[in-house]
């Protein structure tokens, strides 16, 4: 007998496995899940667990059973909620033979090399009892539910950390990934857009978002708080629009709680969506609950550039060893160019403070100015 969930859950069409992340990782799974997974209908070999497809796995768990083959080994492997198969194929020795006579030296080399083989074989060995950790595609044999290994290896976990990390790992992502359901973020686009008078909560706080968005955008809005967001009207109305709660027996409830509390935490939410986009954001320092909109006229690089200048025409200066060698290897010279600061001065503590910390960012912000420059600077008229 199938479960509520399973009955009311629809298999996701396979055009759009792709959008969903879960697809092409390696799911990180209780065994006892992944003997309960459902094939899809579609494509053998791909499972789903709460609309997610699913076609690889990771576990850790204990040996409790092994049998070698020629070409594998297949371990039984227990993770505490369920024991599954699992086939690990053996690495193949690469050892080329030749029609010459070996040297003493090379005789020499090769049973050093044998033993240190037979040392890692017999280190690495898997036996009942070892923990084991094993990522691999799921296949159905003889009617029975396998893993086949891609990657696996014996984890060496005396004090149970690694263990007891798994433990605490896989309630987070199965509450925040496995358990939410999948729905395509264009569809789910679309019906919003197209029907917005019934809207969950997380639909309503997209679409007030991009509303929001839109509005900044329109009447070129620099700077605003959340309150005056909500004195807008035709954000007010949408942000008071009912909210439906559904669940899988298709009845559906609606909520309708336009207490200011609700509004006023709809809005920070929709706010907060854009922070994430970096479509607007706060400075340190500055006043509370005060928004910036991003603009794209390189504000920061220029107050970066403005920060460098000043910093560079300081008297404190001195000498850094990790400075002159990017300095000699080109990467950021004040003489090479004047336009960052004065030509016989170096940069001073802060800079190179900053410089030791994010190279990589100094470096890429120092080229993309090194090119403004290029293309602000007044070229020389033909001869």
């Amino acid at each position: 007998m199938q479960s509520e969930s399973s009955r009311c859950e629809e298999e996701t069409p396979s055009l759009l496995w792709g959008l969903d992340p879960v697809f092409l990782a390696f799911a990180k799974l209780y065994i006892r899940d992944i003997l309960d997974l459902k094939e899809s209908r579609q494509v053998p070999g791909v499972f789903f667990y709460s609309g997610h497809p699913i076609k690889q796995v990771d576990i850790l768990g204990t040996v409790i059973g092994v049998r070698e083959r020629d070409a594998f080994y297949s371990y039984g492997v227990d993770d505490s909620t369920g024991v599954i198969n699992c086939i690990c194929w053996k690495k193949l020795n690469n050892t080329k033979s030749s029609s010459a006579a070996p040297s003493a030296r090379e005789l020499s080399l090769t049973s050093q090399l044998k033993k240190l083989q037979e040392t890692i074989a017999q280190r690495t060995k898997v036996e009942i009892g070892d923990i084991i950790r094993i990522r691999g595609h799921i296949r159905m044999y003889r009617g029975e539910r396998e893993i086949r290994a891609t990657a696996y290896y014996k984890v060496d976990d005396p004090v149970c950390n690694i263990q007891i990390a798994r433990m605490l790992e896989l309630p987070a992502i199965y509450r925040k990934v496995y358990d939410q359901p999948f729905r395509s973020p264009a569809l789910e686009k679309e019906e919003t857009l197209s029907n917005p008078g019934a809207l969950d909560l997380d639909s309503l706080t997209y679409l007030l978002s991009e509303k929001v968005k839109e509005f900044l955008v329109e009447n070129r809005v620099q700077t605003f708080y959340q309150q005056e967001l909500e004195t807008v009207e035709s954000l007010l109305s949408l942000a008071n629009q009912p909210v439906i709660h559904s669940a899988c027996s298709g009845r559906v409830d609606f909520k309708n709680d336009t207490t200011s509390k609700a509004i006023h935490s709809i809005f920070r939410n929709a706010i907060k969506l854009l922070q994430e986009k970096g479509l607007v954001f706060q400075k340190d320092g500055g006043f509370d609950n005060l928004f910036y909109v991003t603009r794209e006229d390189k504000e920061l690089h220029r107050k970066i550039h403005q920060i460098i200048q000043e910093d560079c025409q300081k008297p404190n200066l001195c000498q850094d060893p990790g400075w002159e060698k990017a300095e000699r290897k080109g990467v950021y010279s004040v003489k090479r160019n004047p336009r960052l600061g004065a030509k016989d001065e170096k940069p001073s503590k802060l800079v190179i403070f900053h410089w030791r910390k994010h190279p990589h960012f100094f470096i890429s912000l120092v080229s993309s100015l090194q090119v403004a420059s290029r293309a602000t600077a007044p070229r020389k008229a033909p001869h």
